[in-house]
């Protein structure tokens, strides 16, 4: 049976993924290095009217860092209103953040516009490259135009106050403080989705395994994991990443239909074979090695599979996508 994707439920839109920061954690491997295009707004008012059309009742807005361009996120927000989709959230880290009293001018113009609510990002991971007196700041800011916040993570807080407000703490600053095992308690206390960056900041709590023993316990297909619609993304290319595979995808337009295998043959393989097929794929006819240390779960052996299919010039089909994600690995 192809994959299909034939509902939605609740999700957002990638705005753009440059960032300020480069959050160790970072499932789309935001950051500063990244392109600095950000979603237009033509093709925002297509992908929440695809997304309404097949259920999606709301979504939010999120990167990269949203604010880095209000004028581009004021077109974000007009999309919404013209598609009839309401926005739960916009998430910002607070890294654009400088002067209150500017602060304040620019989240009212957007509150007129439409921003209701802002997800403001509270982590140790982000103040490695946010002081945290900008993360306090935007949420006073926010307060003070009328806009609600949904503090992302705030009792973290009381571990960054242990540090200067007025710089940035790298998370090694955080593991000096609190002990080497700090990436254990930061997953014991908030769920993070092992993707992106967050393998290499969480594989010492973890560990890493060999390859053989991945497979042995993979489970047959990967479909469940690909058809997950309960926090799905749309980007500013126009893409549909499924579940939360960063890395893959494929186009929104192809959304409400069963996928081409011809068209999309890794995203087929996975939820076919899961990946044990696509493993034995890469190894027969890629001439793929797995890395000697392991991997932390076959999500991180997937996404090793596919950089070394993009270092190869993988011309197949358009899923190894952003391609900029790979040039990071």
């Amino acid at each position: 049976m192809s994959l299909c994707v034939s509902r939605l439920q609740s999700g957002g839109l990638i705005a753009t993924y440059q960032c300020q920061s480069a959050c160790p954690h970072c499932l789309y491997r935001g950051g500063p290095a990244r392109e600095g295009a950000y979603m237009d707004q033509g093709l925002a008012t297509t992908l929440f009217a695809k997304a309404r059309e097949l259920g999606a009742a709301a979504m939010h807005i999120g990167g990269g860092e949203p604010l880095s361009d209000p004028l581009s996120l004021a077109g974000l927000l007009a999309a919404a209103d013209e598609a009839g989709m309401p926005i739960e959230y916009v998430e910002t880290s607070g890294a654009w953040f400088t002067d209150a009293e500017e602060a304040v001018e620019l989240l009212t113009e957007l509150r007129s516009m439409g921003l209701a609510r802002l997800l403001v990002s509270i982590t140790p991971m982000h103040n490695g490259f946010i002081p945290l007196r900008k993360t306090l700041g935007t949420i006073e800011a926010a307060q003070a135009a009328g806009i609600v916040v949904f503090p992302w993570q705030e009792h973290f807080l009381e571990d960054m106050r242990a540090f200067d407000p007025d710089r940035t703490h790298p998370f090694r600053e955080y593991q000096e403080r609190f002990g080497q095992d700090y990436p254990a308690q930061v997953l014991r206390r908030i769920w993070i989705h092992l993707g992106g960056r967050a393998f290499d900041l969480f594989a010492p709590a973890l560990g890493r395994r060999p390859v053989a023993a991945i497979l042995a316990e993979a489970s047959a297909d990967c479909r469940a994991e690909l058809t997950d619609v309960g926090h799905f993304h749309m980007d500013l290319y126009g893409d549909y990443i499924p579940g939360l595979c960063s890395g893959l995808a494929f186009r929104a337009d192809d959304l409400g239909a069963p996928l081409d295998p011809e068209r999309y043959p890794i995203l087929t393989t996975l939820a076919e074979t899961g990946i044990r097929g696509f493993y034995d794929y890469a190894t027969a006819l890629e001439d793929y090695t797995p890395r000697p240390e392991g991997y932390v779960n076959k999500c991180e052996l997937c996404q090793d599979i596919r950089r070394h299919l993009s270092e190869r010039g993988w011309f197949e089909s358009t899923e190894l996508s952003p391609a900029e994600f790979y040039a990071m690995l």
